[in-house]
């Protein structure tokens, strides 16, 4: 009766403070304005799945209001000493705090429901459409809006009970709320951007690694159950701290022995609570896991030592939940050390040779296997774990064609790194793709085994299974729609709204500009058509072209339709279909000329760019020698152009020279055309 009776009196308390109040109207307020600048942004931006992160500043500002309201409303109680008056003084006041702490709960979880409420009115208005994109966007506002507003009561109440009213207490609430805020990864960005997700440190925030990116295209909001674990940990590390300093207005000794069986026990549960949230942790969204994976590559062998002397007849894939079994048989084997490209962060437990385990090793992303007689057919177990660069978190994953998650006959690394120093200082360009965006021409016969909810995978579905033959295997589980137009299977993100209109501008500028590829480098172009699948993303996946379906991710934030798209879809479109010739800076310039060419061809709107950023790594004479070059090329007519780049690419090679190219294109105007 006198817990409720707290209650009741409390709750009307914060309803009349103008502190509390306020903080929580201003929220609200600072919310709608983030909003509306968002919508008045001139450049149209549509990063409609990093809206929310809009939450984490406003947190960081309101959560000191309440940490205030709640240090004056308590240190004024304790002054009073009222607790002391009564045989069950200390009792009362656990009541008051429990009391105050259940009013704060409620209070905050209607703000989150409020939140809640804005955004998806937001993203009905806008046109995304209903799927657990909404479930998962409450699931966020819970972990990243609920929980740190919250814990803000436990500052107040610690810092009253360990300095009442003293002076210096409003320091310290400066101090705490600083260090222990939603933006404590920002305010200390050259320390925290070194921590990994699994890393110990990891648990002296509870905010994002990085607050401008809270969404990636199928994996969903930076949620996971590692999340949820350290504001458990939090809370229960910050419950015994006010405990501890509440033993100080125990009356009895029965009431100081309770406490401290709470106080010990609690111990044990806070290292299982943070146990469990640095095993849970994505790396999805982390700039050190990230780091550290580039690093990796950078320190592997590029000029490993592969036997490729065989042929893979198929592949039967099992995955059950993050455990894949892989039987690879073949059609033909002449060595008895094969090797195959395999993740490297994906750990082996074993791989069979009729029915026997055999020895392998391991370099980086090739597996070396020692076979016994006879082998027709291996088998691989390992797990399929989460990584920066292919995220496995809450059942979601992008497993694509180009990448080595089931053993693949190549003969290089996953992963390649171009480095280069800018001429003339010191600082680094770099540049990195994966090795198998131009994928093998001949198919392979691949049964696929799959639990969980598949959003896409290129092989036709036969009843449980998914089988047939393919260049590569791309698989998705994760947020997103798809939908049919005009023959074409489109797949886009759980974020992007009104796709099924915006399709009848996207699909035709794709045909367009694959066929303006094509008319190009006729002989070049390693698919004959557009693929009849496309797979759309705006951050988080790579790109390639495969005969069965396309990857094309815009890694920008426009919307798909929108004019700068239209520049993209040239550059993205010879990036996929025309393989790289000669130097890396020369097939890029090659490639910025040829997208000039063909954007010019169709009347777009260009950028008219005299070289590459690529070609900031050459001397300075050279940079002038390019510059020259285009400007002869802006000289000659469509038809000479279009020679000139066919020509150009047809002889470039690693000892082609840019005097060379000078000489071609000033060639190509002379004779009007080149043969």
């Amino acid at each position: 009766m006198r817990w409720k009776f707290l209650f009741v009196f409390y709750l009307k308390q914060m309803f009349k403070s103008k502190l509390y109040a306020g903080a929580s109207i201003l929220f609200f307020v600072l919310l709608i304005a983030r909003l509306i600048l968002f919508f008045s942004d001139p450049y149209d931006m549509e990063a409609y799945g990093q809206l929310p992160h809009e939450v984490l500043m406003l947190v960081q500002m309101v959560s000191i209001f309440y940490i205030v309201f709640f240090y004056l409303l308590h240190s004024k109680e304790l002054l009073y000493g009222v607790q002391s008056f009564f045989t069950d003084g200390y009792r009362i006041m656990l009541e008051k705090m429990s009391a105050m702490f259940a009013v704060h709960v409620l209070c905050q979880g209607i703000m989150v429901m409020i939140a809640y409420g804005i955004f998806s009115l937001v993203y009905f208005i806008v046109g995304i459409e209903p799927s657990d994109f909404y479930l998962s966007l409450l699931r966020f506002l819970a972990v990243y809006m609920f929980g740190p507003l919250v814990l803000s009561i436990m500052y107040g109440l610690m810092v009253a009970m360990f300095f009442g009213t003293k002076k210096i207490s409003f320091f310290v609430i400066l101090v705490v709320w600083i260090v222990t805020g939603s933006m404590t990864t920002e305010l200390f960005i050259d320390f925290f951007q070194k921590v990994h997700a699994n890393d110990w440190k990891s648990l002296l925030f509870i905010g994002k690694h990085a607050v401008q990116h809270v969404y990636n295209s199928y994996i969903g909001f930076e949620v996971d159950r590692g999340n949820e674990l350290k504001l458990l940990t939090w809370f229960l590390v910050l419950f015994g701290m006010v405990l501890m300093l509440s033993i100080r207005w125990a009356l009895t000794a029965r009431e100081r022995n309770v406490v401290m069986k709470v106080l010990l026990v609690l111990p044990f549960l806070v290292v299982a609570s943070a146990y469990g949230s640095l095993e849970s942790n994505t790396k999805a969204f982390t700039r050190a896991d990230q780091t550290t994976e580039i690093n990796d590559y950078r320190k592997m062998n590029i000029d490993v030592k592969t036997d490729l002397r065989y042929d893979i007849q198929s592949y039967s894939i099992s995955l059950k939940e993050k455990q894949a079994t892989v039987h690879v048989k073949f059609s033909r084997m002449d060595t008895m050390k094969p090797t195959f490209q395999l993740y490297h962060a994906y750990p082996i437990k074993w791989i069979q040779a009729e029915h026997k385990r055999i020895k392998f090793a391991r370099e980086g992303d090739i597996v070396t296997v020692y076979l016994p007689e006879g082998t027709t057919s291996l088998t691989f177990r390992y797990d399929i774990v989460d990584t920066s660069f292919i995220p496995y978190t809450n059942g979601r994953t992008v497993l694509l064609a180009d990448k080595a998650w089931y053993p693949k006959k190549r003969a290089s690394q996953m992963y390649k790194i171009y480095e280069f120093v800018i001429y003339g200082t010191k600082e680094r360009l770099w540049w990195n793709e994966f090795t198998d965006q131009f994928l093998p021409r001949e198919n392979n016969d691949f049964t696929l085994k799959v639990d969980g909810d598949v959003l896409f995978c290129n092989l036709p579905k036969r009843g449980s299974v998914y089988s047939g033959e393919a260049q590569a295997v791309t698989l998705i589980k994760g947020q997103g729609h798809r939908f049919v137009y005009k023959g074409y299977q489109i797949i886009y993100p759980a974020d992007w709204p009104k796709m099924d209109e915006r399709v009848s501008t996207v699909v035709p500028q794709l045909e367009e500009a694959f066929q303006d590829v094509r008319q190009l480098a006729p002989t070049t172009v390693t698919v004959s058509s557009l693929p009849k699948t496309i797979v759309f993303s705006s951050f988080g996946l790579s790109s390639f072209m495969a005969n069965d379906h396309l990857v094309y991710n815009t890694n920008n934030s426009y919307a798909i339709d929108k004019y700068h798209l239209e520049q993209d879809f040239y550059e993205k479109m010879l990036r996929l279909s025309v393989q790289p010739k000669g130097s890396f800076v020369m097939y890029n310039e090659w490639i910025h000329a040829a997208a000039q060419f063909l954007m010019e061809k169709r009347d777009l709107r260009k950028i008219d760019m005299f070289r590459s950023h690529q070609s900031d790594v050459l001397p300075k004479s050279k940079q002038e020698l390019i510059k020259s070059i285009y400007f002869a090329f802006q000289q000659l007519s469509l038809e000479q152009k279009q020679q000139f780049l066919r020509k150009w690419y047809q002889e470039m090679d690693e000892t082609w020279t840019w005097d060379q190219v000078s000489q071609l294109v000033k060639e190509s105007g002379a004779i009007g055309y080149l043969h």
